[in-house]
């Protein structure tokens, strides 16, 4: 059974991509926090320098500092904070899962296909 997520501000379900309150009385901004793994509303702490910078939000849920995933702020659809105490880890939870699963996947297909070219007799 999948969890069913709420708006912190006004207790309405949203759905766990949601980027704005689904409620026209609240409209407050969401994010999926990578920290405390749920639905958050979140407040700006610390405007980022320069065009590399990122913006650090606080979760008002689980008061962790973190940063937008990088797929969000390329323009990507994502609605996840990273986490900002690593500068490697610039993905949020769900995109990092994502991104490992496609590279196990590309990993075990070349695996699969140079095993094939040796085995396979030639003619």
């Amino acid at each position: 059974m999948a969890k069913e997520y709420k708006c912190p501000a006004c207790k309405n379900d949203v759905d766990r991509g949601a980027v704005i309150c689904s409620n026209p009385e609240c409209r407050k901004s969401l994010a999926f926090c990578s920290s405390c793994r749920d639905v958050t509303t979140y407040t700006l702490v610390e405007k980022s320098e320069g065009k590399l910078g990122r913006d650090k939000f606080r979760c008002d849920r689980c008061q962790q500092v973190g940063v937008r995933c990088l797929t969000w702020a390329s323009g990507g659809y994502c609605n996840g904070l990273a986490s900002a105490n690593t500068r490697a880890r610039a993905l949020c939870a769900n995109c990092h899962a994502r991104l490992s699963d496609f590279g196990r996947s590309v990993a075990s297909w070349t695996l699969i296909g140079a095993l094939g070219g040796l085995i396979r007799r030639k003619h």
